[in-house]
């Protein structure tokens, strides 16, 4: 037996091929009515008018068919219509009790979760609204996140895609506003589906949350679509280094390499590098870069011996160390990757570290440049004890312009006291000034407690101090090499 298929659309569209058809016969019969019925005679004599007469009377019995003709076509057209609307209706009738009865299913299979986890096991997430911008999770079994907010505020960033569950697509991110970024990608399913595109953004700043850890500046990140974890802000190395547990692993990928960072506290982790994206926050979201993912910490000295055992092996915080040091990897032989140079638009080109007022910035420098150095981290400053005096005498010493260098470090031999360990005394004035020592960048004086460790080698590690003094600007221009560019004028 054949099956019968009746499309309501192919009804409506040939319902309206027809009425233009029946349109096209009305308008021509309309035309001929006058040279059908209304012909003149031939000649002045009795045969010609009988001719004329005789034609005329078939002219208009055409025009009486015509007009049956068309008004069988226009009762054909609309009974097609209305078949089409029949069928429309029928559709209807038949899909409202299955709809019924889907709903019916999925409220009873998805009310449980719903109810204790907050999230349904098979459906797709609520895109966000102007109220609440971040798209919804999709469903724990099946379903795709849902759509971000695109925000209209200058400023305001896109809403976040959703995450999808076991089987699912990640929410795309919204648009954010003018000078805004765009949300991020949802996270895609466990064991199948795709991770959400990032919404359009045009920032040229963004600013985030920078905060202390002691002595040590700390700020967060979000690698993979993980937890938001604290890690070191390290000018004095290059590359982010986060423990295991604190990625996201959906769709995490294989490995790229294996390797061993070494720092100079003594400590040195075997990681692995995993290509994937971090988020700053604010809108503030690298491409697929980089990232260390830390497997293993061991020692190499006494004191790494004691960061590891006591949970610091993985910066102050525990949690990783990022670094965004330009030219640390071209002077001491390391791996690691900036991850900042992965941003988008203008966010690569550089940091401003900005310790008293408690945020980091991504873009160009928003300040007033007053000095700079060429090299970052490592660069060449000359040092002098006692007050600056450019006239005086000074120590030209290969330097590293280091944030997370604590307290710092001086090598001994340009004391000129014969010290090769312990703090410089207290009460002691440093000042740092450029290569030729005709430009003073910062001074200060040493107490009991902020003061530099001794070494017997060099180079000298400046630590928190110069950013603790003022906002300071890290360009990674030129490429490879960077500039410390200090916004704030020497005491």
């Amino acid at each position: 037996m054949s099956q019968l298929i009746v499309a309501p659309e192919w009804l409506v569209s040939a319902a309206g091929d027809l009425q233009e058809i029946g349109s096209a016969l009305t308008a021509a019969n309309a035309a001929a009515v006058v040279p059908t019925t209304g012909l003149v005679a031939a000649g002045a004599d009795e045969v010609s008018a009988a001719v004329a007469s005789l034609f005329a009377a078939h002219g208009r019995e055409f025009q009486a068919l015509s007009t049956h003709a068309s008004a069988f076509h226009s009762r054909f057209v609309q009974a097609l219509s209305s078949g089409a609307g029949v069928y429309v209706a029928a559709e209807a009738a038949n899909a409202s009790p299955l709809q019924t009865i889907e709903q019916g299913l999925l409220g009873v299979i998805n009310g449980p979760s719903q109810l204790l986890l907050g999230r349904p096991l098979i459906g797709n997430g609520a895109d966000g609204t102007a109220a609440s911008p971040n798209g919804g999770a999709g469903g724990l079994l099946y379903g795709n996140g849902g759509t971000g907010y695109s925000q209209t505020t200058p400023g305001v960033v896109g809403g976040s895609g959703g995450p999808a569950g076991l089987i699912g697509n990640g929410g795309t991110g919204g648009a954010g506003g003018p000078n805004a970024a765009g949300g991020p990608g949802g996270i895609g399913g466990w064991l199948y589906g795709n991770n959400g595109a990032a919404g359009i953004g045009s920032p040229v700043n963004v600013s985030v949350p920078l905060y202390m850890n002691n002595n040590f500046p700390v700020v967060n990140v979000s690698i993979n679509g993980g937890p938001s974890v604290p890690v070191l802000l390290d000018t004095g190395a290059a590359g982010l280094v986060v423990p295991f547990w604190d990625i996201g692993l959906q769709h995490l990928g294989l490995p790229t390499g294996f390797n061993v960072i070494r720092y100079g506290n003594g400590v040195s982790i075997l990681y692995a590098d995993f290509n994937t994206t971090v988020d700053f926050g604010g809108g503030a979201v690298t491409a697929p870069t980089s990232v260390q993912v830390g497997i293993l910490p061991f020692p190499t000295s006494l004191q790494g011996l004691t960061l590891i055992a006591t949970g610091h092996a993985f910066g102050p915080s525990g949690h990783g160390i990022l670094g965004i040091g330009p030219n640390i990897n071209a002077n001491v032989g390391g791996h690691g990757n900036v991850v900042t140079t992965a941003l988008p638009g203008q966010l690569n080109e550089g940091e401003l570290i900005n310790v008293p007022q408690g945020y980091l910035q991504f873009g160009p420098n928003t300040g007033t440049p007053i000095t700079s150095v060429t090299g970052a981290p490592i660069t060449t400053l000359n040092v002098q004890f006692g007050g600056y005096d450019p006239l005086g005498p000074y120590y030209s010493v290969t330097s590293i312009i280091d944030s997370g260098g604590n307290h710092g470090t001086i090598p001994g031999i340009i004391l000129g006291t014969g010290q090769t360990s312990g703090i410089v005394p207290p009460g002691t004035i440093i000042s740092i000034s450029t290569n030729d020592n005709q430009t003073l960048l910062y001074s200060y004086t040493t107490t009991a407690t902020d003061s530099p460790v001794v070494t017997g080698n060099v180079p000298m590690n400046t630590g928190l101090m110069p950013f603790a003094l003022g906002p300071v600007y890290i360009s990674n221009s030129p490429s490879g090499v960077g500039t410390v560019v200090f916004n704030y004028p020497p005491p």
